[in-house]
């Protein structure tokens, strides 16, 4: 019986619109399904609103444009060359789109993954900057630097194409730190007092950054390397990220007063010399030497 009734279904004059009527009902109630788990979290993660409408608006042709190209891959003996002919179409319509699709997708990441959050600033590529604004197609950044050497706002706004997070390292100075290590590197002679130097270096910077050693329970602390022409000091301590520059600047300020005070100890430089030789590269003779010293 049961053979009977399939094979009259196989049979059956018109079974492939019925197949294709039935594909269609279970993708649309699929798509429905969808649409309403992915509303409650973007509403809740986009951001602005817009984000979610733009989103959806995309999600919607995209769910639409791959719907019917598996309904043409399927039944392509129905739709004979017809189906061939928008199979190929639709296959150049995505390549052409697939740039959006990428920005679409990094957005996604974005969301769901929360590498960084407006406000937090981050290195993107080679591109330094406060986050601005994201939305589904750019990042958009207040840039920090660019113009000058240091991390200071530089009051341009970059706008980076959402695609390019799957190609580069994601910096961020603030996701899950409130505060970044940051350091003032001096360097001191070898007759320098280092121990002297070190207690009035930290106390300057403790001095500066009390609310935060406070807050972190951390104080600052020196570490030293030798070099050539003396000791490398590196003063390491907490700070906010968006006040990095005017913190560093502060401290030195400081430590360069009280520096000066001190007759223990000394600012190591490079020292050079010049000699002249005549153009025959022939030195001087020394009575030469004698009778200009003595004029």
């Amino acid at each position: 019986m049961f053979l009977q009734v399939w094979n009259a279904i196989q049979n059956f004059k018109y079974i492939s619109v019925v197949s294709m009527v039935v594909v269609i009902i279970g993708i649309v109630i699929v798509y429905f399904r969808l649409t309403s788990q992915m509303r409650k979290f973007t509403d809740a993660h986009a951001y602005k609103p817009e984000n979610a409408d733009r989103f959806f608006f995309i999600w919607r042709y995209v769910f639409m444009f791959s719907v019917g190209s598996t309904i043409i891959f399927l039944f392509s003996d129905a739709f004979g060359l017809l189906g061939l002919s928008l199979t190929f179409m639709m296959t150049l319509f995505g390549w052409g789109l697939r740039n959006p699709i990428t920005n679409l997708a990094a957005w996604l990441l974005v969301i769901l993954k929360r590498p960084y959050r407006i406000g937090d600033r981050v290195i993107l590529g080679e591109t330094i900057g406060d986050v601005r604004n994201i939305s589904i197609m750019y990042t958009q950044l207040d840039q920090v630097g660019g113009t000058i050497g240091g991390e200071e706002k530089s009051g341009r706004s970059v706008m980076i194409p959402n695609q390019y997070l799957f190609r580069w390292n994601v910096i961020n100075y603030t996701r899950d730190e409130k505060y970044i290590l940051d350091e003032v590197i001096i360097r001191l002679t070898y007759r320098s007092n280092i121990t002297r130097a070190e207690q009035i270096m930290c106390e300057q910077a403790r001095e500066v950054t009390a609310d935060i050693c406070a807050d972190t329970g951390e104080s600052p602390y020196v570490r030293f390397e030798f070099i050539p022409s003396g000791v490398v000091a590196k003063l390491r301590y907490r700070v906010l990220a968006i006040k990095r520059q005017e913190i560093s600047t502060l401290i030195v300020e400081k430590i360069f007063a009280r520096f000066n005070c001190e007759g223990t100890i000394e600012f190591a430089y490079i020292k050079g010399e010049s000699q002249l030789i005549p153009k025959d590269r022939q030195t001087l003779p020394p009575q030469y030497l004698l009778t200009n010293s003595s004029q």
